[in-house]
């Protein structure tokens, strides 16, 4: 057997007896052995009863023997041994296997894994967070992910670990985005003087301040307790370490993003959205991942100077979707067109000869706009501010001004309604002339009349006068 085995030496025999000697003295020595081991003990004899062993219960009931699972019979020709191995799968420590809850209790955790039996799950080993009844994460007929820690225990139950092979999920799945560069989403917890620490399905990552995607001003506090998008850029399983991109993946998502809004959109439509930039043509407007472009005339029915004048950078509004280029991938928004045309109405409101109140707004090289009540805006041009020869109009005006204008034309169509603070002078200085005119016919009038009252009054009192002295 190639063991060494050492007993009594039978050569010291051979001198004394011969070989039935020997045979006759060891059938001897094992008959008395065999009286020996069924005779019962002296102690037992002498009390007059059998001794019973003494239990001593644990501190709880342990868990009962694995019950081993049913075999089922091999078909015919095939072998026994075939039939087995063919029922049950073959496992080894580490694996993690798919298995279903068959028994919910304090002690643990029944799962069946398709093996020869069940497997166990001890309450520490069922998930990382806390929890008062084991109800509350596991119930019965729940299909589940385990780790195999051992093959068989004492008790001949498989010993699994839920909590092992969640987290070797989790860190499999960290792998697999990292392989794959994918974007995933991960929770901030917290900001640290280098970047942010976040949470991945359980998993401690680190984001340096370089590779978070933020505004200029934006403090990098204000990421904490959101869940943004990342992508893993370094992972080391030994050391625990996962650094992670908030740049990559916030780029990637905004292009992802900006496709399916591509889609979406249609001319006509109302989105919301905030100003990102302002230029000197108009004004880009984010709505959901695309940027859009609110053109200078786009931006109100009346004349506008520059952008700034009417937004802001951050603001957030609505626009019109005026038009889309899926190809070259650009979006023409419009602001006014959620106002009503006021151009509309503007013949019924203003006439030509009428004199108005307008507001000087600005100035440029050809003249001054005015703005005029019902959201509309006329041109005063250079040659209509003074009677006088001028080469720049704030040489006579300032913006600002209320001025009376008169309406000389009114164009709709075009958008364009003429104005002239010059005309509305001369009327207002051949008003007033008329008016004077007026005035001094009814003074005239009047001192003449006056004076023939007076004459007549002076005429009368002398007759009376003379009356009284012929008498």
């Amino acid at each position: 057997m190639g063991e060494d085995y050492k007993g009594t030496s039978l050569g010291s025999f051979k001198d004394k007896a011969s070989s039935e000697d020997i045979d006759a003295l060891i059938r001897e020595t094992l008959e008395e052995s065999k009286k020996v081991e069924s005779a019962p003990k002296k102690e037992e004899k002498a009390a007059g009863f059998k001794a019973t062993p003494i239990s001593i219960e644990p501190r709880s009931a342990p868990r009962p023997a694995a019950p081993k699972k049913a075999i089922p019979a091999p078909q015919e020709g095939q072998a026994e041994e075939v039939g087995y191995e063919a029922t049950f799968r073959s496992y080894k420590p580490g694996d993690i296997v798919k298995g279903t809850v068959v028994k919910v209790d304090p002690s643990g955790v029944l799962v069946d894994i398709n093996y020869k039996s069940d497997g166990f799950i001890p309450p520490a080993e069922l998930s990382d967070r806390s929890f008062n009844n084991i109800n509350e994460l596991i119930k019965v007929g729940d299909k589940i992910d385990v780790l195999i820690e051992k093959l068989e225990d004492k008790e001949g139950y498989i010993v699994l670990s839920k909590r092992k092979a969640d987290y070797e999920k989790k860190w499999r799945t960290a792998f697999e985005a990292y392989k794959s560069r994918h974007p995933i989403e991960a929770t901030v917890t917290s900001a640290v003087k280098g970047g942010l620490v976040v949470d991945y399905n359980g998993i401690r990552g680190f984001i340096p301040a370089s590779q978070v995607s933020k505004e200029t001003e934006e403090p990098i506090e204000s990421f904490v307790g959101k869940t943004i998008p990342i992508k893993i850029i370094e992972i080391n399983r030994r050391q625990g370490k996962v650094v992670m991109s908030h740049k990559m993946a916030a780029g990637e998502k905004q292009r992802v993003d900006s496709h399916k809004i591509f889609d979406e959109l249609e001319v006509g439509q109302v989105r919301h959205g905030s100003v990102t930039s302002i230029k000197n043509f108009g004004a880009f407007v984010d709505i959901g991942g695309v940027e859009g472009l609110i053109h200078l005339t786009e931006l109100s029915w009346k004349r506008v100077n520059h952008p700034s004048d009417l937004l802001k950078v951050g603001q957030e509004l609505d626009v019109f979707i005026l038009g889309v280029d899926k190809e070259a991938r650009k979006v023409a928004l419009g602001l006014k067109e959620l106002e009503p045309d006021p151009w509309v109405k503007a013949m019924e409101i203003y006439k030509p000869g009428d004199i108005v109140k307008a507001k000087i707004a600005r100035f440029v090289k050809f003249g001054a706009f005015a703005e005029l009540e019902g959201n509309l805006e006329g041109l005063i041009h250079i040659s209509e501010i003074s009677d006088k020869p001028i080469t720049k109009p704030e040489d006579v005006i300032a913006v600002g001004d209320v001025v009376d204008v008169k309406v000389l034309k009114v164009i709709p169509e075009e958008q364009k309604i003429g104005l002239s603070i010059k005309e509305a002078k001369k009327d207002a200085e051949r008003k007033e002339l008329k008016e004077f005119k007026q005035t001094e016919e009814k003074k005239s009038v009047t001192i003449g009349d006056a004076i023939k009252e007076k004459e007549k009054s002076s005429a009368a009192k002398a007759s009376e006068d003379k009356q009284n002295k012929s008498q």
